[in-house]
């Protein structure tokens, strides 16, 4: 009995205490001799907790799921233990340290997560007020946009509005006159473009000028018969090696002159030239002839000495500024000798060129005179108006 004891006493815990009046097993355990319920409530738990503390877990240490864990891989070195018993304490074991894990795994998630929400939390409150922000700021300027807008209004409606009106000058009701958006304004600086269009269209036209008595363009004959009398005498100088001539408008002037437009320039230099000319004079019959275009200069301070009578002085002059011979035609005083004060030395004088070209080369270069430099300018028409205004 006492060898029993013994090896009983080293091979294994003690035997589970028995509870009186509990002889069978129950139909709940399947070996123990305790009821599912009994185990339970067995008021001995705090005995088995420090029976467990003395030979399997660390004493004073809470009974954790690795602490039990570990108890069970004691029991399971113990002698004496079934295959199947085995079997069940090491499921059990793994059982607990899964338990474990999960645990740990949870208390990592709440800890972490607790820790991430704060971090975003502060990161993103900067943020978020920055856009409070600016969504504040484009408000105020959407407002700012609407009152600037309604004052631009406003704005625009008092200076649609018509001026008061009151009485003006009759100089300047003449001068607001409609006039042809096509025509050219006197007195006016226009663009490269005008000034060629201009030029172009005179370098098409042919003035011809016949004497009152003229038997078919006098001032009596009627259009027809003047047109028709052109148009032949514009047949006559048709050749072979001549230009395409054709008669574009016709106009009547003042001074009983007919000024002709022709379809191309080179049509206006064929009728020019001497054998051509004499052939269209003939044709029209009468006292006609050509009048070439002259292009007036003003010369400023043209000493009164001048004998611009003899055409000797204008070859003198040509020849002094280096241009063509019988460039200017003529020149005559702007204001008559004759009432000129006594002792007045220079007066103004208007030339008369025969090429654009003459023109344009005194107006860049000067006109040179008696060792006098003077300027000339162009002879721009103006409106005839009271020199007090």
């Amino acid at each position: 009995m006492s060898s029993r004891s013994s090896s009983h006493t080293t091979s294994g815990p003690p035997p589970v205490p028995q509870v009186p009046g509990s002889t069978q097993p129950s139909k709940n355990t399947r070996s123990s001799r305790f009821a599912l319920e009994d185990i339970i409530d067995n008021p001995d738990a705090e005995t088995a907790k420090y029976y467990l503390d003395q030979f399997y877990t660390v004493q004073g240490k809470p009974a954790t799921p690795k602490h039990i864990s570990h108890a069970l891989f004691c029991i399971l070195q113990a002698k004496g233990v079934s295959n199947t018993l085995c079997s069940a304490i090491r499921a059990t074991a793994y059982l607990v340290r899964d338990l474990t894990t999960s645990a740990i795994a949870n208390s990592v998630v709440k800890e972490v997560s607790s820790k991430i929400e704060s971090s975003v939390v502060v990161a993103i409150t900067p943020q978020v007020a920055k856009i409070w922000s600016a969504a504040d700021n484009l408000e105020k300027t959407g407002k700012n946009l609407e009152t600037l807008g309604e004052d631009l209004a406003k704005k625009s409606d008092m200076t649609q509005m018509p001026p008061t009106p009151h009485p003006s000058p009759y100089r300047d009701a003449l001068m607001a006159t409609t006039v042809n958006p096509n025509h050219i304004p006197l007195g006016k600086c226009f663009t490269s473009e005008h000034t060629k269009a201009h030029s172009t269209i005179k370098e098409r036209q042919l003035l011809i000028d016949p004497n009152s008595s003229h038997p078919v363009l006098d001032s009596t004959t009627m259009r027809e018969n003047i047109i028709n009398a052109i148009k032949q005498a514009l047949d006559a100088t048709d050749q072979v090696d001549g230009p395409e001539i054709q008669l574009k408008s016709i106009t009547r002037l003042c001074n009983n002159s007919i000024l002709l437009k022709l379809n191309s320039q080179e049509a206006v230099k064929w009728i020019k030239e001497t054998k051509i000319k004499e052939t269209f004079l003939a044709s029209l019959g009468g006292m006609v002839r050509i009048k070439d275009r002259h292009y007036n200069l003003v010369i400023l301070f043209l000493p009164i000495s001048t004998d611009i009578e003899n055409p000797d002085t204008l070859r003198n002059m040509e020849n002094e500024n280096n241009i063509p011979t019988s460039s200017i035609t003529q020149i005559k005083w702007i204001k008559d000798p004759s009432k000129c004060a006594p002792n007045q030395q220079v007066a103004h004088a208007l030339a008369s060129l025969a090429s654009l070209e003459t023109a344009n080369q005194l107006l860049r270069h000067s006109l040179y005179w008696g060792l006098d430099r003077l300027r000339p300018h162009k002879d721009k028409k103006e409106l005839v108006h009271c020199l007090k205004c």
